[in-house]
């Protein structure tokens, strides 16, 4: 005998979702209590161990495999992609998006993206999306979700959040005006929120580990607050998104907005969250920002970054950021992104008798007590904040005096050629190569490992194994560098 469903079929099961068993649903929202108490609980006095940070992720990890094995049967609407690109096309004419020079095109593990039909020069006008045809946290406000917007705080005040719950809201709304847009969206994204406990271990010794189980923390956290919303209020019996929100949903809703989303220009304020159909279908390249929307919020307007020869896969550049936050929230990695950089965590101790005078001489640079500091590629890798700070963590108490006199002199600290003294000097680059090598040791495999296994890789795997090299290549140089200086 196989295992009962959870859920109610009958012959009406195609008009919406399956409706959960009475005990079914009690015993989903008894666990998703659970989850909202261990995601919401006051954190311990002492910063706890990377140990016990596994140990409470893997609880809350079990406690979310259960929630989706109780709701596996409720699934949100499937489309074939490629079938939904006519309709779409159609959608585009009505809301007055123009595409001019570019086709939607299947570019297969990047999935789809925009294809040049002709020749295209750089600066022409390509894309044109008017206000009116975004998802915003305005449109949000309108819909039927808005009184529920209007009194949560977190609605209030995350706008990512109020963004994706608008965007699960008008997928299973078969009303939406968006409806030819959103089927156009991919199923599922690689992004960490889909990883397994043995994808996650495999970013042991990144600094993305934390921030990627912390995001899933988020998230569980997220879904379960809105589960108790929409399952208690009695204005929720009669939206669309009541009966359709479970975790996959959510995290869906969640990542399409993480890897899609944009601040536009708003008339009289700071600018809102948008998803713009058409612009966001073009696929990434390192290159220059060519996208600005007009200061009233009104539009969109794309120009193409470089030339681009007819049946070229048309690209735009996402923006200036670090693989790290690329993988994080776009689900993907550049191995040749200049802006790239890898974190190290650095700090004064409390306890070191010349705190005091450390932390003072930091701050008269902008530099923090303890922080991120950066790793670059290039052929000068230690970044100017991280070298600075590596300085000062190495002086004395006469070093310290000397360069706490000439707040402007000390400047100099921030630039290789400064004369800091051969002690501290050679501290200084002895300290970072000592640092770059216990960073590469803490990963489980090393740069060749990870390049032999991303040829058969899963398009998970192959995401974190080319976050890993990007990692290891910066470290790799930096290595090399440091080693250079300390035998100066």
């Amino acid at each position: 005998m196989g295992k009962k469903s959870n859920a109610k079929k009958g012959p009406h099961r195609s008009s919406g979702p399956a409706k959960l068993l009475p005990h079914t649903r009690g015993e989903l929202t008894a666990i998703v209590d659970n989850v909202f108490k261990r995601c919401t609980k006051v954190p311990p006095a002492t910063t706890p161990s990377p140990a016990q940070e596994w140990a409470e992720h893997m609880e809350i990890y079990k406690l979310i495999e259960k929630i989706r094995e109780l709701e596996k049967d409720i699934q949100l609407p499937q489309y074939s992609r490629l079938e939904q690109v006519i309709p779409f096309m159609a959608w585009l004419k009505e809301k007055d998006i123009t595409m001019t020079g570019v086709e939607v095109a299947d570019y297969g593990p990047m999935g789809l993206g925009l294809k040049a039909c002709r020749d295209l020069k750089q600066g022409e006008e390509v894309i044109v999306v008017p206000k009116e045809a975004m998802i915003t946290e305005e449109t949000a406000r309108k819909s039927y979700l808005g009184p529920l917007i209007e009194r949560d705080p977190i609605l209030q005040h995350m706008g990512n959040v109020c963004l994706a719950l608008h965007v699960l809201g008008e997928f299973v709304n078969p009303n939406s005006p968006w409806q030819p847009y959103l089927r156009l969206l991919p199923a599922s994204y690689p992004t960490t929120l889909y990883f397994t406990p043995e994808q996650y271990q495999a970013l042991k010794g990144s600094p993305v580990l934390e921030e990627a189980v912390k995001q899933f923390r988020n998230i569980a956290r997220q879904y379960s607050y809105f589960y108790r919303i929409l399952q208690s209020s009695p204005e929720a019996k009669s939206w669309p998104i009541r009966d359709y929100f479970t975790f996959d949903a959510y995290r869906w809703a969640v990542s399409t907005v993480m890897t899609r989303q944009n601040r536009i220009p708003m008339a009289g304020g700071s600018g809102q969250l948008a998803l713009i159909p058409a612009w966001d279908m073009a696929n990434h390249e390192q290159g220059i920002y060519s996208t600005d929307c007009d200061e009233e919020g009104q539009g969109c307007r794309c120009l193409a970054q470089r030339d681009f020869t007819a049946e070229e896969q048309f690209t735009i550049h996402y923006s200036q950021r670090a693989n790290t936050e690329l993988f994080l929230h776009n689900g993907f990695t550049d191995p040749d992104n200049k802006n790239d950089s890898l974190p190290i965590k650095l700090g004064v101790s409390k306890n070191d008798p010349l705190h005091q005078e450390k932390v003072a001489l930091l701050a008269s640079l902008g530099l923090p007590a303890a922080g991120a500091f950066m790793l670059v590629p290039g052929l000068h890798p230690v970044s100017p904040g991280l070298l600075a700070f590596t300085r000062i963590f190495c002086m004395d108490k006469d070093s310290l005096a000397k360069w706490k006199e000439d707040g402007e002199k000390a400047r100099g600290l921030l630039h290789e050629d400064c004369d800091v003294g051969t002690t501290v000097e050679d501290k200084t680059w002895a300290f970072l190569h000592t640092r770059v090598t216990l960073l590469t040791r803490a990963y489980p495999t090393t740069l060749q490992e990870d390049e032999a296994s991303l040829k058969e890789a899963s398009e998970l795997d192959a995401l974190l194994r080319s976050q890993l090299m990007c990692e290891k290549r910066i470290l790799k140089d930096a290595a090399a560098y440091l080693a250079s200086r300390t035998t100066k």
